[in-house]
C-alpha cells in the first residue's frame, strides 16, 4: 500500500533541498564577505605600521608600496592625508596614519560582522 503524504507543497523533500542549498550558498558568501573585509582590515593596520616604521623600511620596496597604495585606496573618510583627525608637530603624519587608519581598520572589522551575520542564514 501507497504511503500518502499531504502538504501544500507539492514535494516537500525538493523545498528542503533547495532551502539547504540556498543556505550554502549563503553562508559561503558571507565567510567571502567577512574574509574581504578582514584583508582590508589588515592592509589598513599594516599600512598604517609601515608608516609608523618609516625610517626601517625600504619604501621602495614593492610589496610595501602596494600596501600603502591599497590602504590609501581603500581608507575613505579616514585618509592619513585628510582624515577625521589631524595631528601637527613631530611625528604627524605617523599619528595620521596610526589613528586614522587604526579607525578604519576597526570600522572595517565591524561592518565585515555585521555583513556576515546579516547575509549568512539562521540556523
Amino acid at each position: 500500500m501507497a504511503k500518502v503524504v499531504k502538504s501544500d507543497e507539492p514535494f516537500p523533500e525538493r523545498a528542503k533541498a533547495t532551502q539547504a542549498e540556498n543556505d550554502k550558498i549563503r553562508d559561503i558568501m558571507a565567510k567571502i564577505l567577512r574574509v574581504v573585509f578582514l584583508f582590508f582590515s589588515v592592509v589598513l593596520a599594516l599600512g598604517a605600521f609601515l608608516v609608523a616604521a618609516h625610517d626601517n623600511v625600504s619604501q621602495t620596496n614593492v610589496v610595501v608600496k602596494f600596501v600603502l597604495n591599497f590602504a590609501g585606496v581603500i581608507d575613505g573618510p579616514f585618509s592619513r592625508d585628510n582624515g577625521i583627525f589631524s595631528f601637527h608637530g613631530t611625528n604627524a603624519a605617523t599619528k595620521d596614519a596610526v589613528v586614522n587608519w587604526g579607525i578604519a581598520a576597526l570600522v572595517y572589522l565591524a561592518i565585515g560582522r555585521y555583513l556576515q551575520r546579516l547575509l549568512a542564514p539562521r540556523s
